[in-house]
């Protein structure tokens, strides 16, 4: 918000806010304040903000989370809990083996494909080429 303010690139459209707001969940404030450029500064009640959010966007969306979230917090240093970390912080999703594999065939595909009808076209070219010189 500050920095889209600051460049001139917030859409007007679509403004930023800090979510929760205090009046759909005032007990996930422990304080907030204004700096002196006029931001807004939040002291979140973490204790607080996991469980709205789990009430407000259901227990599907946000278990994915709590699990990573979890094992960040107990100070795991196994490589699966590296790997969780990096999803979470890039925000990755965890997506079927079957729809993976799907997408994965498709694409394959589609590849091999348009592979096949450029060479098709370069052989109708060539050919015609051929044909057209041996008139001559």
């Amino acid at each position: 918000m500050k920095e889209e303010k600051d460049m001139g690139t917030g859409d007007p459209s679509f403004p930023k806010a800090i979510w929760p707001p205090k009046a759909l969940c005032p007990s996930c404030y422990r304080s907030s304040s204004r700096t002196s450029d006029g931001a807004l500064q939040v002291d979140w009640n973490e204790d607080e903000v996991f469980p709205f959010l789990v009430n407000y966007y259901g227990k599907t969306l946000v278990s994915s989370y709590k699990e990573t979230y979890m094992e960040s917090l107990q100070g795991r240093t196994q490589v699966g809990a590296a790997l969780a970390d990096d999803a979470s912080s890039s925000h990755a999703a965890r997506v079927p083996i079957g729809a993976a594999l799907g997408v994965a065939a498709a694409s394959c595909t589609f590849g091999a494909l348009a592979c096949f009808w450029r060479t098709q076209q370069k052989n109708r070219k060539y050919s015609y080429r051929l044909h057209s010189l041996k008139k001559i």
